[in-house]
């Protein structure tokens, strides 16, 4: 082939390459022209600071939970009771006196072992829509036991910090995320366990004929997991000062739409956390909008279910045209 065969091939590929993240992106704009133009507050100061906080907290459970697609483990059903039993957990050591550091360090490890729990269920090969459906059953049984269905409130301010300070005017749960996002794409893109965890998910019998441990790998991401779900339940406990069982009502679906929206393969062994947080940002637009347009809960799952089967069909055709050339 020719030089000039080849410069003329480089952009198509280079173009094909970049279908999905551009489509993602092309996503977002999309609702923001379409917010703008149907809801004007939606482009509001004071709207778009409430958008950046709810995407901060769905992106932060959407991100950590990226590696169990990747990995090929499809999703964990139980994030919205981790994040639920976290909050309720957090304000209940508040509650009791405990110093902060404290409250934070135990919640997460309580998480963490949860987390463990369902990788090590999944690894040993359990069904992980199963395996996580069944503990957030469990979870939300435990929580409504030990709190009677009642509200936990923090009793001090002593963490109100966590959630409402605002370092350089930027919420600290927006920090987080971006920070988790950075360090999430860092790790999954540029480490040598990002490139076994999406082997792994592209096939798992290749690798562990390679020498790598599907198991262990399976058990870390699921433990992330967990504990990105805790942190998105201390920042909430810490904001309004209590913790509810459904203080994280939809936040399943809406971190599994972020990580579908972000152009992640359902069958694992392709994904980007940057691209689940743009999805987050989609999401939480999304639901935003609707809530301003005053649709109900059920329109709003609805619309929701919609865009994640528009996505995953859309991303479907694109990957498929990029292997056949």
């Amino acid at each position: 082939m020719s030089n000039a065969d080849t410069s003329a091939a480089r952009p198509a590929w280079s173009w094909r390459q970049a279908s999905v993240p551009l489509a993602v992106v092309g996503a977002v704009i999309g609702l923001v022209i379409v917010g703008w133009i149907s809801t004007p507050e939606f482009v509001t100061y004071r709207n778009v600071q409430s958008i950046v906080r709810s995407a901060a907290l769905i992106g932060i459970i959407a991100v950590t939970m990226t590696g169990i697609t990747m990995a090929g483990s499809f999703f964990s059903l139980s994030v919205s009771q981790t994040a639920a039993m976290a909050a309720i957990g957090f304000a209940a050591f508040m509650s009791w006196g405990w110093p902060v550091w404290a409250a934070v360090l135990v919640t997460f490890l309580i998480a963490a072992t949860a987390g463990a729990v369902q990788g090590g269920a999944v690894a040993l090969g359990g069904n992980p829509i199963v395996v996580t459906l069944a503990v957030g059953a469990v979870l939300f049984g435990m929580g409504a036991w030990l709190t009677d269905n009642k509200t936990v409130r923090t009793g001090t301010d002593a963490a109100d910090w966590i959630g409402t300070s605002r370092p350089l005017g930027v919420p600290t749960q927006t920090w987080a995320f971006v920070l988790i996002t950075v360090i999430a794409a860092t790790v999954l893109a540029r480490t040598r366990f990002g490139r076994e965890l999406t082997l792994v998910g592209a096939n798992r019998l290749a690798a562990a004929a390679s020498g790598l441990r599907p198991g262990k790998i399976t058990v870390y991401v699921f433990t992330v997991s967990s504990l990105g779900a805790a942190l998105a339940g201390i920042f909430t406990a810490a904001q309004f000062g209590q913790g509810r069982l459904d203080q994280f009502d939809g936040a399943d679906i809406d971190s599994i739409a972020a990580i579908l929206v972000g152009g992640a393969a359902i069958q694992g062994g392709e994904g980007s956390a940057l691209r689940t947080a743009v999805g987050a940002v989609f999401i939480a637009g999304l639901q935003n909008l609707m809530v301003l347009r005053g649709f109900s809960f059920g329109v709003r799952i609805l619309f929701v279910g919609l865009a994640i089967l528009v996505s995953v069909s859309a991303f479907t055709v694109l990957r498929n045209r990029r292997q056949l050339t």
